[in-house]
């Protein structure tokens, strides 16, 4: 097999059920790193991300759910999550957000509640942080959220809303929740409700907020702060919406927007959005403050062959580069849009560079059933980036995390895309079928084979190989229950594996 041009890692030896990662990179010394994940883990890497040691948090106000971290360039740790409030029952005991903040690298955390609103639950967090020398507010914190009325609740009485504060002290006390979106959604937490506010600093402190709803984009903006918001601007249309819950082979996932901003000051906004009947990436940018924005790029890179779906996009910026990095999940690597895996991708004068592949072999769909996580995460800093993402154990059967370690020089590589001989197979309950996915470069044709106690009950022989992967899809009933070996004989690629079938 071809050697990778990267390491990818998990967050443990022993893989941990754990999903929704959020990675931060310090910009001064990158070695340094931390990561968040639900529902209550934090992690720390003192070696750039190679090893990860768990350390826990326990605040007063409860940890659950919703991690999302920053490291400052004065090495101060924050993370916000969701609140656990032991005197309430889910989804009540989200009573607030939480933050939690060190200064000392991550050996003691102190912790602060925003946002109480008796009765109303309080969701989905995002930070950001004035890091202008000299600015007027340097140092301030910036937080957004979502707040339901009654989480869940389908009643037009219910409303969603985005609620934003912030800290002056270094996130000890917080300024009294405000609400700056000017138009509600519903409760139901679906397409219509407002979820994923975050916020980008402009050159000149000015805050740019985005959001999503109602099969919109919104865009508020600060001049003073956070003190004063404007009028909401839809600033692009979300055909499907951001909550993705007809995706085949996991419960939901979803393509919030974010945000950032350049040196320069150009805004860049990446969201998905469904388009001829599959989900795609989309961005959109302002080289004027917001003001106008060009029209959707698609970043996602098909091809004119065959669909897939592409989801789950987040977006970072070296702050000492300048450079703009994405991340999300595709399935163009599967013939039949089944398996996933993790691209990144430069965005540069406008245009996204072609995608180079993280997943060492596609990730197996968990099942419909199986909650996947609603995010994944990109950091970066000085030329260094990591990716952190859902990753489905199929041996262990769980969601866990794994960390894709690279840096710029990385991007350059030609062979971006195959990394060598790869099977993959995984059994679809509710299709009640077997998908068997190879990947075979250098080989002109293949022959499929599938053995129970080493009797042949399943041959398919390609002389000519369509593309350089291949899928077979073999009903259950064709193949029975119990332990089956899979072969693959490809020229070069000689490939097997075991595979079990449950009843």
């Amino acid at each position: 097999m071809q050697a990778q041009n990267h390491e990818t890692v998990n967050l443990s030896k022993n893989p941990i059920e754990t999903n929704e990662p959020s990675i931060a990179i310090d910009p001064k010394y990158p070695a340094f790193q931390v990561l968040g994940s639900n529902t209550n883990k934090f992690f720390i890497s003192e070696d750039g991300g190679l090893q990860w040691t768990e350390k826990k948090l326990n605040p007063p106000q409860g940890f659950y759910g919703d991690p999302v971290c920053k490291i400052t360039k004065t090495g101060n740790i924050y993370m916000l999550h969701l609140a656990k409030n032991p005197k309430k029952k889910w989804p009540e005991h989200f009573d607030q957000i939480v933050f939690e903040g060190s200064t000392d690298g991550g050996v003691t955390f102190f912790s602060s509640g925003i946002g109480n609103n008796p009765g109303k639950v309080q969701d989905k967090p995002w930070i950001a942080v004035n890091e202008i020398k000299k600015h007027k507010f340097n140092d301030y914190i910036y937080v957004t959220w979502t707040e339901f009325d009654s989480y869940g609740s389908i009643n037009p009485a219910d409303s969603s809303r985005i609620r934003f504060s912030y800290s002056a002290d270094g996130g000890h006390t917080f300024s009294k929740a405000i609400t700056i979106s000017d138009k509600p959604g519903n409760a139901a937490d679906g397409d219509s409700t407002l979820e994923g506010a975050n916020i980008a600093i402009g050159k000149k402190g000015e805050l740019f907020c985005v959001w999503a709803g109602l099969d919109k984009l919104f865009m508020d903006i600060s001049y003073d702060g956070g003190i004063t918001w404007g009028k909401d601007r839809e600033i692009a249309q979300i055909p499907g919406g951001w909550n993705i819950e007809k995706l085949s082979g996991i419960s939901r996932a979803n393509s919030m927007p974010f945000i950032v901003a350049n040196p320069k000051g150009e805004l860049v906004v990446i969201y998905g959005a469904l388009t001829k009947g599959n989900y795609h990436v989309y961005s959109i940018s302002s080289r004027d403050k917001g003001i106008t924005f060009a029209p959707p790029v698609q970043v996602d890179q098909q091809y004119s062959d065959f669909q897939t779906d592409a989801y789950m996009p987040h977006i970072a910026v070296d702050s000492k580069t300048g450079c703009i990095y994405a991340t999300y999940y595709t399935r163009r690597f599967s013939n039949n849009n089944v398996f996933l895996d993790v691209v990144v991708t430069q965005y540069k004068k406008g245009k996204w560079l072609p995608e180079y592949r993280l997943t060492p072999q596609s990730i197996a769909p968990p099942g419909e059933h199986s909650f996947f996580g609603d995010y994944i995460s990109i950091a970066a800093a000085r030329k260094n980036i990591r990716v952190a993402y859902n990753f489905y154990n199929q041996i262990q059967n769980i969601n866990t995390v794994n960390i894709a370690i690279l840096n710029t020089k990385t991007l350059k590589t030609k062979n971006r895309n195959y990394f060598g001989g790869v099977l993959n197979t995984v059994y679809r309950q509710k299709q009640q079928d077997v998908v068997i996915h190879a990947e075979l470069p250098g080989s002109k044709n293949a022959i499929v084979e599938v053995y129970r106690n080493k009797k042949l009950i399943y041959k398919n022989v390609y002389e000519t190989l369509p593309n350089i992967s291949i899928e077979e899809i073999i009903p259950k009933s064709k193949l029975g229950e119990g332990l089956l070996e899979i072969k693959i004989l490809a020229g070069p690629n000689q490939l097997n594996t075991s595979f079990f079938i449950q009843k």
